[in-house]
Formats: C-alpha cells, sequence, structure tokens
C-alpha cells in the first residue's frame, strides 16, 4: 500500500524525473520515512521502504535505544543542577529543529488550531517534568536503579493505549511481562538505590513517560515529525528555563565542558533517540515503544560499568537478557499483528 503522502500527486501521468522530483519535495514535509522508498515494477508502483519491508521503525528504536543509553553518562558527567541540565538539553534540541520547522513544516505549524496547541504545550509540560525526575534521580541513585526504574512504563501504555486508542494489544502481553520480568531482575541484581527520593522520582518519570507516549501515540496520527517535536520540545524548554529562574537556578555563565555535555546530550540522547522513538509511534503501536525502551536499562549499565565503573553482575546480565526477549517477542507479535490486519497508513 502506497502511504498517503506520496499518493497526493499522480505518478502514472508524469515523467519518471518530475515524479521523483516531486516525491522528494513531498517527503521532505512528511517526516522521515518518505526519504527511504524504492521503485517497483514502474513508476507506479513506488512504496517506502518502511511500508514495504517494515522495517524502518525497528531501525530506528534499535538507534534511539543506543542514543538514549547514553544519556545518564552525560547526565552523571555534568555538574549543573538537574533542572538547567534539562533546559539546555531541551533548548539545544529545539534550536537544531528550528530551521527544519520553518524550511519544511512552517504551513503545518500555522495550521494547527487553539486548541490543539494548548495540549501539544501540555505535551512539552509533561516532558519537562519527566525530564527533571529523571535527571534527579540519575543524580541521587544509581544509573541501574535509576534506567531500571524510569521505564517501568509498559503496563500503564498498555492500559492506555488499549481503551483510549482502541489499540488491540492482546499479543503484546507476553513480551511485556517477559521484559518486565528482566527490569525486575535487574533491579535486584544492583541491589537497588541508596536514596529513597532518587527511586521514587525514578517512578514518577516512568509514570510521565507513559502519557508522553500515549499523547505522542495520538498527535503523530495527526502531525509531521518535525512540527510535533518542535512545538513539544520548544515547550518544554520554556517551561524548565522558567523553573530554574523561579529556583533561581545559575543559568550563566556555563562552562565549556558543560556546554559540551548539554550539547551530546541533546543531538545523541534527544535528537537521535527520543525524536527517532517519536518517528516510530506513526507507525508502530504505543505499547512496542514502550517495552523498546526497557532496553535503555541494558545499554545505560553496559556504559555505567564501562566510564563510571559501575559493574553489573551476573544476575544484572540475564536480566538484561530477559528485557532483550520481551522486546524480541513484541516486535515479533506486532509484526504479524500488523500484517495480517493491513497496513497502518
Amino acid at each position: 500500500m502506497i502511504p498517503s503522502y506520496l499518493m497526493s500527486r499522480d505518478c502514472t501521468s508524469l515523467p519518471r524525473v518530475q515524479c521523483l522530483r516531486n516525491l522528494f519535495q513531498q517527503s521532505r514535509t512528511a517526516g522521515a520515512s518518505a526519504a527511504f522508498f524504492y521503485i517497483e515494477g514502474g513508476i507506479g508502483s513506488v512504496k517506502s521502504v518502511g511500508d514495504k519491508l517494515r522495517l524502518g521503525p525497528y531501525a530506528g528504536i534499535a538507534v534511539a535505544v543506543v542514543g538514549v543509553s547514553f544519556a545518564s553518562i552525560f547526565i552523571r558527567w555534568s555538574d549543573s543542577p538537574p533542572l538547567v541540565i534539562a533546559a539546555y538539553r531541551m533548548a539545544i534540541a529545539s534550536l537544531v529543529l528550528l530551521p527544519f520547522a520553518v524550511l519544511s513544516s512552517r504551513a503545518e505549524i500555522k495550521s494547527i488550531g487553539s486548541r490543539q496547541t494548548l495540549m501539544l504545550i501540555a505535551v512539552g509540560a509533561i516532558l519537562a517534568a519527566h525530564f527533571f525526575a529523571f535527571i534527579t534521580s540519575i543524580k541521587l541513585t544509581s544509573v541501574a536503579s535509576s534506567t531500571i526504574l524510569v521505564t517501568c512504563h509498559p503496563f500503564i501504555v498498555l492500559i492506555i493505549s488499549h481503551f483510549w486508542l482502541k489499540e488491540s494489544s492482546g499479543f503484546a502481553v507476553p513480551g511485556i511481562l517477559l521484559g518486565f520480568l528482566g527490569v525486575i531482575v535487574i533491579s535486584y541484581g544492583n541491589g537497588g538505590g541508596d536514596s529513597l527520593t532518587g527511586d521514587l522520582l525514578a517512578l514518577l518519570g516512568a509514570m510521565l513517560a507513559a502519557i508522553y507516549i500515549i499523547m505522542g501515540r495520538y498527535f503523530r496520527r495527526k502531525l509531521g515529525l518535525i512540527s510535533y517535536v518542535f512545538i513539544v520540545y520548544a515547550s518544554a524548554t520554556l517551561f524548565l528555563f522558567t523553573a530554574c529562574l523561579i529556583w533561581n537556578l545559575p543559568i550563566w555563565p556555563i562552562s565549556m565542558r558543560e556546554i559540551a555535555l548539554f550539547t551530546a546530550l541533546a543531538l545523541v540522547s534527544t535528537i537521535i533517540g527520543h525524536t527517532l522513538f517519536n518517528w516510530s509511534l506513526k507507525y508502530l503501536p504505543a505499547y512496542v515503544i514502550s517495552v523498546s525502551l526497557l532496553a535503555e536499562p541494558v545499554g545505560a549499565t553496559i556504559l555505567a560499568a564501562l566510564l563510571l565503573s559501575e559493574t553489573p553482575s551476573f544476575v544484572v546480565v540475564v536480566g538484561g537478557a530477559l528485557v532483550l526477549g520481551g522486546i524480541l517477542v513484541t516486535a515479533t507479535f506486532s509484526q504479524r499483528s500488523q500484517d495480517s490486519a493491513g497496513d497502518m497508513i
């Protein structure tokens, strides 16, 4: 099935070169997946690789997991307060997205109604609160404990996506249970964090992440990737810097070392990590994205062992295998369900 954004012009009536030029122009406003297309059986059979093979969203998730796994490391290396880290993370990510928003998504952003705009700003507030809770927890407890607890949101996402988004999710239960079992095993292997406050903040971050994922799934059905993430990231930036001013936190001057860490956090963990997750939300059910995020504590634990000398035990390794197994099961059953139900777009 040809995606809707490639069906807006009838390629069969145009010269091949002109058709490709039109498709390229449309792909700039349709999101990252539109850039991956091929020709099969003539110019009238243009299909996206994501629609044909369905590999794009899953590859995006894999790269996103690596990006978000580095977040804990960058946060630990930073000496700035959590709110300042979160504010600069969102600010730099918003600045990176600004040219794309102006050049390719300006018309769509202008067409968004006031009610939707307010809802998107609310999503930005949720994202800001999530980052504050998560970054603070990283400062107060171990990397493994924080990332494990902050990813304990699949059940929340599963329930909400089932009743609100009307997504059939019964086939995903085995994978989610297996992944969650792996999270529990990892938590046992690490012995938990030293600070109850850090653990509770990580759990709060998990609840906020669940709401953020569900809202993202809802809006990604209606908006292009750049339009959605730019408004949400920019809104989160305003909320976070406002909070910094209220609490009289130092936001300037910032050392070059801190600026470098904020930039790495924005580019690697936000632009590559979270933005790819947001892109995948258009093509995969919300609970698939949620269970995929369970791989973050595995990656973060490994990176913490290499870069922070927080060595995982054998039990943690076993738990990591269970988490990855849960992701594989969920993705496999999701693939079969979508194949039998037809294209999502």
